[in-house]
């Protein structure tokens, strides 16, 4: 019976892959600062850039019907804590007409979504000044009923229905309230044009960002984030205003920049600025630098404070295809955090790490 039972599971395996793609993917990186200093003491920590406990293992696994109409993606994440927890997204999705995809799940959707990510974006972040992904609009990690369709080439439509993710029902009209949509239109040889409105929570929010490719080798963004809701979150920033280009000189030499101007009242404000550089010193050898600064205005110095300055130099080393080992010192003035506060500045101490960063990428 078991014999029977084996061969049936291995006649549905090879019948599955006849008929579907599934692959198997991961990326990771993790910091690991044997010698920093919050300012008073001399601390050892391991993180992520974003923070939380070091992610050293991860899995994505990717289904897609042979014709390419029906499939699901999913994660499962595993932290030097031994958490296994799951990944940004679990969703299965179906095209019943080439133009249009419906998909139902929890999503990692970043198609909208406004980066400029470099220097100090992959290694230590500063939790005050530093910025990267979602420089302008933001990614959807919702949960609920999505729509995407392509009626032509140059445009793409996304719109999302929330639900609850506990099996539970929630109010109607409390869903659509929150829902959300948007779209990009890619302009032939000049960039692309994106909006988006986000209704979910108290922060009702409207983005909307111009992206200009037309140079080769340069890329730069603008945009601005507004939200148009009374009831907006204390900490949210009632407008901001971003822009950044990165420009790529030569084969060696790359440099990146972004400003971001976020309002929070009628009077409260402050400036996150940011310059980078990338230099390929020899094959698969590579120096990184960058300075970021969060400036608050003149009336928002009495909550703010100083500026909090940070900034980062390295030198990274390709390791087969699939990896890199690195090695920098960052810094970070006036009490500031580095990756989440796995090394936290105390009061308006200087606070600095030599991260040793590790990543692998399959």
């Amino acid at each position: 019976m078991k014999k029977t039972l084996v061969a049936a599971a291995v006649v549905a395996a090879l019948a599955t892959s006849a008929f579907a793609e599934i692959t198997f993917g991961a990326w990771l990186r993790v910091l690991a600062a044997p010698v920093a200093s919050n300012g008073d003491d001399t601390v050892v920590a391991m993180s992520n850039s974003w923070g939380g406990s070091a992610r050293t293992a991860r899995l994505n696994v990717n289904a897609v019907a042979e014709d390419g109409n029906a499939g699901f993606a999913m994660g499962m994440y595993n932290s030097a804590a031994m958490d296994l927890t799951a990944g940004d997204e679990a969703q299965m999705w179906v095209k019943p007409v080439e133009q249009v995809k419906v998909s139902v799940g929890k999503y990692d959707n970043n198609t909208l979504r406004g980066d400029l990510c470099y220097g100090s974006w992959n290694w230590m972040r500063c939790g005050e000044n530093t910025t990267g992904e979602g420089l302008i609009m933001s990614g959807n990690g919702d949960t609920g009923l999505m729509v995407e369709v392509t009626p032509i080439d140059a445009l793409y439509i996304q719109a999302l229905v929330p639900f609850a993710n506990d099996g539970t029902s929630v109010l109607a009209e409390d869903a659509y309230k929150a829902a959300r949509g948007g779209f990009a239109y890619t302009i032939d040889g000049i960039g692309k044009l994106k909006a988006q409105y986000i209704g979910k929570g108290d922060d009702k929010t409207v983005e909307a960002e111009f992206d200009l490719t037309a140079v080769d080798g340069l890329y730069v963004c603008a945009g601005v984030v507004a939200n148009i809701w009374d009831d907006a979150a204390p900490d949210a920033a009632t407008t901001k205003i971003a822009v950044g280009a990165s420009y790529q000189i030569n084969d060696a030499l790359k440099v990146s920049a972004s400003g971001v101007y976020q309002m929070y009242d009628d009077v409260d404000a402050d400036i996150v600025v940011g310059a980078g550089v990338d230099y390929a010193l020899a094959d698969g050898l590579n120096a990184v630098a960058d300075v970021r600064a969060l400036i608050p205005t003149e009336d928002y110095e009495d909550e703010k404070g100083d500026p909090t300055v940070s900034f980062m130099v390295g030198l990274q080393k390709n390791v087969s295809s699939n990896g890199y080992i690195g090695v920098a010192f960052q810094g970070v003035t006036n009490g500031g955090t580095l990756s989440g506060g796995a090394v936290d500045g105390t009061e308006d101490n200087f606070a600095w790490a030599i991260p040793v960063a590790v990543s692998v990428y399959f």
